[in-house]
């Protein structure tokens, strides 16, 4: 009967629990003490509260989880407009990251960009194997940016680290007397010039201009190369604030917060490098780092996706929310009052990530942006 009577004092215990959580309204106050301690009195207890109130949970309700749902219907209802197609004289950009060792085979391009991780170890003979692999590939243009992976083209961590084939980096001259062909930037922007013909369209013959930025670095994660403390708030806005010109393409390793970021069900992503970006607005932005979420996606970088983005950051309370709706309201308006599409920019993000999976035994097509 012992035993009998701590059952159901366990059971009645949990059902308070439960009724509590649910509705505090139907909880009555109660003075364990005077029950008795026999399974009937329990029993007239607990059943009057179980018929009325016990229900089965079905979620549980998060932190914050009802601001991210209404942030989120209200950027699903803002309409941006369609994503106009490229025009007939566009260059053709053929984007990878991640390829650590592979040699995936690349379609023809104007420009060649690789966004880190060139190899796996990034030991001398690796890197240079790699090199001259992308010193063969046909396009007039390469820029390629180092990874976290990419250890050698590193000074600060090689020489702090003296792993096996880094110190000889010097002594070989390997980035002083690299493939002429590649241009290897870091944090720095880069301007060609083109009076090539676009590709296939040899009767377009002006001159073409594009501004690329390019950073190797990523938020720190284990030990590795080109990494910086997560709570740098400034990292970022430093290197953007530098630039001369606004670029047009911006090259890093690491995404940027919310956008082809997701990894294990969370957003790994950097919000320091999504507000740079946000701000910049360039018509491309290529980087790989977080294997699984290889993709593109297209994004008007305006007042409600920044809004949006600080919401689902923490950054953003409900008067985040308020300003999200008003833009959402004005904008339709507007498209009621001047139904025309004025072509607002859109940004492109590509996660360019050729190899994923476990092993890195799957891999995903170069993806081509035309701009």
């Amino acid at each position: 009967m012992k035993h009998q009577e701590m059952a159901w004092l366990s059971v009645w215990q949990v059902g308070l629990l439960v009724i509590a959580f649910q509705d505090a309204k139907c909880v009555q106050p109660m003075n364990v003490n005077d029950l008795g301690g026999t399974r009937r009195h329990l029993s007239s207890q607990l059943q009057p509260m179980t018929s009325r109130t016990m229900q089965p949970l079905t979620r549980i309700e998060l932190p914050g989880r009802r601001i991210r749902e209404t942030a989120t219907k209200l950027r699903a209802a803002h309409a941006t407009g369609e994503k106009p197609s490229p025009p007939s004289n566009s260059l053709r950009l053929v984007c990878i990251s991640d390829t650590h060792n592979t040699r995936p085979t690349l379609p023809l391009g104007d420009v060649l960009i690789h966004a880190g991780d060139l190899t796996e170890n990034g030991s001398f003979a690796e890197v240079q194997a790699e090199l001259k692999w992308l010193s063969d590939q046909p396009h007039t243009y390469k820029i390629l940016i180092a990874g976290n992976h990419d250890v050698l083209m590193d000074d600060a961590f090689s020489t702090s680290t003296q792993s096996d084939g880094m110190a000889s980096t010097k002594r070989n001259g390997i980035w002083n007397g690299g493939p002429s062909s590649i241009s290897k930037i870091a944090a720095s922007l880069w301007t060609f010039p083109s009076t090539r013909p676009a590709l296939g369209r040899e009767s377009d013959l002006r001159p073409r201009r594009l501004t690329i930025f390019g950073s190797p670095w990523t938020l720190r994660y284990g030990k590795s190369a080109f990494q910086y403390q997560t709570d740098d708030e400034i990292h970022w806005t430093t290197r953007f604030a530098s630039l001369d010109t606004k670029p047009d393409i911006v090259v890093t390793h690491g995404p940027p917060k919310h956008h082809l970021d997701a990894r294990g069900g969370r957003r790994v992503g950097c919000p320091y490098l999504a507000e740079a970006i946000a701000r910049v607005q360039p018509r491309l932005v290529v980087f790989g780092h977080i294997h699984v979420s290889y993709g593109r996606e297209d994004v008007v970088l305006d007042g409600v996706q920044r809004a949006y983005e600080e919401v689902m950051t923490g950054w953003g309370g409900w008067d985040a929310v308020v300003w999200m709706a008003i833009l959402v309201l004005w904008a339709q308006l507007m498209g009621w009052i001047l139904p025309f599409n004025f072509g607002k920019q859109s940004t492109t993000l590509v996660n360019a990530a050729v190899v994923s999976g476990p092993k890195n035994d799957l891999k995903n097509d170069p993806i081509v942006v035309e701009l």
